[in-house]
């Protein structure tokens, strides 16, 4: 089964999401969370670390394991996600390469009610984590 895992960072009570590109095979147009497939011989940190690096040029210095969920779309193979909050980074986020189209800072209202997710699953992790950055109790 695929692995894939994903950085979400955050500042100021916002995490950055990166719309696919709509040329991406699998959930096109949509937001979702940097990062990427787990390459053979990597731990999920590892491979959250080198996507982060790759597409959108930060460096995570801080982070811890936010949760894990299997993808149930039944257009698609099952694919396990790893989630990770990273609340520490060098180098400032900006889009590389082409599969993503726009790098956007949300809140949680914001993540809740307008942000067009490729998973639904990541919808409440990230608006707890939004909140949470704020102090706010989820």
């Amino acid at each position: 089964m695929p692995e894939i895992a994903m950085g979400a960072l955050s500042q100021n009570g916002t995490v950055l999401l990166a719309r696919r590109s709509s040329m991406r095979k699998v959930h096109p147009d949509r937001w979702s969370l940097p990062g990427g497939h787990i390459e053979e011989g990597e731990d999920a940190e590892t491979a959250m670390c080198r996507e982060l690096m790759e597409e959108i040029g930060v460096m995570p210095e801080l982070w811890q394991f936010t949760g894990r969920f299997v993808s149930e779309d039944p257009t698609e193979t099952s694919v396990t996600f790893h989630v990770y909050h990273v609340d520490k980074w060098r180098g400032r986020p900006r889009l590389i390469g082409d599969e993503h189209t726009e790098l956007r800072w949300f809140t949680a209202a914001e993540i809740k009610k307008e942000a067009e997710l490729a998973m639904p699953q990541l919808t409440e992790m990230l608006a707890k984590l939004a909140m949470w950055e704020t102090g706010t109790p989820a």
